[in-house]
């Protein structure tokens, strides 16, 4: 991996912390509930998963900086969403939560090398997954999050 693309892939990562606060800024209580069908997450519910879901993320991020080929645990989402209700948790609590969880993985992830990005973890539905690998995924599960986001938004003005 070469410095500049560390660099980008480490900013890209960074910036999903404040991504996440500026597509629910403004949103009425009424926007970030709602369901744009009975099975899909609202705002809320979105934007708390994905502060729980860095958590996970940055265990296995020291996890792998610091064991070989460690077990990655994956976790039921929704059985998270609803055991732990989370609209009824604080979003801005939630909001903080990621984005400094975003900051310090990053400001972990800035001072390593190369070989460091090429260590792994065992996943049990995906095998050995690189550091790399494991921090693009979590950029590219946020933006797939933000996209639903958005059509939560159009959904709701629209009707």
């Amino acid at each position: 991996m070469t410095q500049s693309s560390k660099e980008q892939l480490v900013a890209a990562y960074k910036a999903g912390g404040e991504a996440l606060a500026k597509a629910v800024l403004g949103l009425s209580e009424a926007e970030l509930l709602h369901h744009r069908l009975p099975e899909k997450w609202s705002v809320k519910q979105i934007a708390v998963h994905l502060a729980d879901a860095e958590l996970a993320v940055s265990f296995r991020v020291r996890n792998i900086l610091s064991e070989k080929d460690p077990a990655i645990q994956p976790f039921e989402q929704d059985n998270w969403t609803d055991s732990l209700n989370y609209e009824a948790l604080d979003l801005a609590a939630a909001l903080e939560r990621f984005r400094l969880l975003r900051t310090a993985n990053s400001e972990l992830l800035e001072r390593i090398g190369d070989a460091e990005w090429e260590r792994t973890g065992a996943h049990p539905e995906n095998g050995l997954i690189t550091l790399e690998q494991l921090i693009a995924g979590q950029i590219n599960h946020l933006q797939g999050h933000l996209d639903q986001i958005q059509a939560s938004i159009e959904d709701y003005r629209s009707r």
